[in-house]
This record gives C-alpha cells, sequence and structure tokens, in this order.
C-alpha cells in the first residue's frame, strides 16, 4: 500500500489542524511499512513513496519532505542494459536498498532519493537535487548528482541576516 494517495485524503485536515495532520501522517506512514523515529515536521501529501519492502524507508524526527519528493528504493536500470545486450531473460536484474532519513533533514522540492541513501541528520537537500551517494549530517547538498555546498552552520551565517524571518506557532 502506497501512502501518498492516502496522504492527499488526509491532507484536508492540515487546513484545520496541523498537529492533528502530522498525528494522522505517523499512523498512516507505520500502517504501510515506514519506519518513523519520533514524528516528522513535515511530510507533503505529494511525496513518492517507493516502499518495495517493509522498512524500505526511514523517517527521523522533525524531518521535512517537500512536494514531489520521490524516496526510490529499487532500481531495475540495470535489467533494461542487460536485455539490449543479452537477449531476454527469465530473471530480471534489480537492486533493492532501504532510504534512511536523519532527524531535522529537510529534502526539497522535487527531490529525488536513490536506492541505499543515507540522509544524515540535520542535512539540507537543495530543490530539485537527485541524490546519489550520502549525504553527511548537518550538510547542505544540491544538483544532479548532488554535491556538498556547504555546513548547515554556514548557511545559517550567510543568511539568517539576509531576511526578516517571522515566527509563527506550529
Amino acid at each position: 500500500m502506497n501512502p501518498a494517495r492516502f496522504l492527499r485524503a488526509v491532507s484536508l485536515v492540515d487546513r484545520f489542524s496541523q498537529t492533528r495532520y502530522r498525528q494522522l501522517t505517523v499512523i498512516l506512514l507505520r500502517r504501510c511499512g515506514v519506519e518513523v523515529d519520533g514524528s516528522p515536521l513535515w511530510v507533503s501529501p505529494q511525496t513518492n513513496f517507493d516502499l518495495g519492502f517493509p522498512g524500505a524507508i526511514s523517517l527521523g524526527n522533525r524531518c521535512v519532505i517537500c512536494h514531489g519528493v520521490f524516496l526510490l528504493t529499487h532500481d531495475f536500470s540495470l535489467d533494461r542494459v542487460a536485455e539490449s545486450r543479452f537477449g531476454e531473460s527469465e530473471r530480471e536484474i534489480s537492486r533493492t536498498a532501504p532510504i534512511r532519513i536523519g532527524a531535522r533533514a529537510f529534502l526539497g522540492i522535487g527531490t529525488i532519493v536513490l536506492p541505499g541513501i543515507t540522509i544524515g541528520d540535520g542535512a539540507i537537500v537543495g530543490a530539485g537535487s537527485v541524490v546519489t551517494k550520502d549525504v553527511a549530517p548537518n550538510t547542505v547538498v544540491a544538483g544532479n548528482p548532488a554535491h556538498p555546498i556547504c555546513a548547515t552552520d554556514d548557511l545559517w551565517d550567510r543568511r539568517s541576516s539576509l531576511y526578516e524571518w517571522g515566527l509563527r506557532r506550529r
């Protein structure tokens, strides 16, 4: 069962209570086989979960997953190459590996995370990035393929004084 369809329905609750939306999201994700440590701060209803096996994806406490993120736990691309080189076969060649999203990690809009990736605690992945390698904790990455830009502390030092930041209750 893919949670994306159900998250879209549950997202109607967000219009009335973000707290209740987060609670329902955690319940739904766990029932669908996602390992959830604590409570994600936000999981977009447009997140695409590739749940090939139970526990294939784990989400850390207070992580944020924005709209249009793809979490891919399997890859059949090599099967296509093998078929074109050697002809059709009764067997499929595939790679399946879990994805781990750390506590307080942030995945920007349209991020694609490939199988076997760990995104460390406090890491930030820029919008539209394709994550092909593990991301160290407290690191900002962006691009296709995603590469390190700076440490999150450096990002704070550069950006915190540039804008007027509004505070609101969660």
